[in-house]
């Protein structure tokens, strides 16, 4: 029966689901549904269609995110501990970066270049102190964005030779006998490499040095502007007027002029 609901991305789906103490599947309304309504599930995390696509079999178009493909060779207490599983690492549609992605990206720069910094980090995460934890990542932002940037272009690369390939064989085409006789699931795996290639493209244009500041729809935010010789964070949140308001950051010139500065959100929420 559990088969015939759709999938949902949304957060309030109208069917719920459990198990019974012998394991029967029970699914039930999650509120007062009008007759012919749809009856839509999660059948798993909606922030990760590939996940969806090879167990389930069909792409999510609506998913806000998708696992950040971060693969490290080895994975340890602390990066588990900073949030490494595939729920969480995630680069999402907008473009932005989820707060465990940083910390990873943090934490393996650290293991390379500063041991003492790395305990810092983990000492900081595992007490709760956000301005520790905040102040190491505005003091290695410049490596851990470089780094977080290599990672979206390799990966974009290799993508786009996949990409390639399927339409140099006709993916596109509706008539192709290869794909209707070869590979019939070739298409919808096409359109899910190029849902999450455009993802990694906007987190490209989100944090590469060339990119505008873009507020989007956030209502608080985490900036680091930067001068021609130091870098501040500053944090920003919008009132009820939609005027924004911040705290920190470089300031204005000693004489009250604008200074000229660079702007890159780090978070946004």
């Amino acid at each position: 029966m559990a088969d015939y609901f759709n999938h949902g991305s949304q957060d309030y789906t109208e069917v719920a689901a459990s198990y019974d103490n012998v394991g029967n599947y029970v699914a039930y309304a999650s509120y007062d549904l009008a007759a012919g309504s749809v009856l839509r599930t999660q059948y798993a995390d909606p922030r990760n269609p590939s996940h969806l696509l090879a167990r389930y079999g069909f792409l999510d178009e609506e998913c806000p995110a998708t696992y950040c493909k971060l693969l490290p060779p080895i994975v340890n207490q602390d990066m588990i501990d900073l949030g490494y599983a595939h729920d969480r690492m995630l680069f999402y549609r907008t473009g932005e970066v989820a707060d465990e992605v940083w910390d990873l990206f943090l934490y393996q720069h650290l293991s390379m270049t500063n041991i003492d910094d790395q305990q810092a980090l983990m000492q900081s995460h595992r007490q709760g102190d956000y301005e520790t934890k905040l102040a190491l990542h505005e003091k290695h932002y410049a490596a851990t964005s470089s780094a977080l940037l290599g990672h979206v272009d390799g990966f974009i690369r290799d993508i786009d030779k996949v990409i390639k390939k399927a339409e140099t064989i006709g993916v596109s085409d509706p008539n192709s006998i290869y794909i209707k006789c070869e590979h019939p699931r070739l298409p919808l795996i096409h359109r899910h490499n190029l849902f999450v290639r455009e993802t990694f493209q906007n987190v490209r244009s989100r944090y590469s040095e060339d990119a505008d500041v873009n507020w989007r729809d956030a209502t608080r935010v985490t900036v680091q502007e930067c001068d021609d010789t130091e870098c501040a964070i500053a944090e920003c949140v919008m009132d009820f007027q939609g005027n924004w308001l911040c705290e920190g950051g470089l300031g204005p010139n000693w004489d009250g002029s604008e200074r000229e500065k660079t702007k890159t959100i780090i978070a946004a929420q």
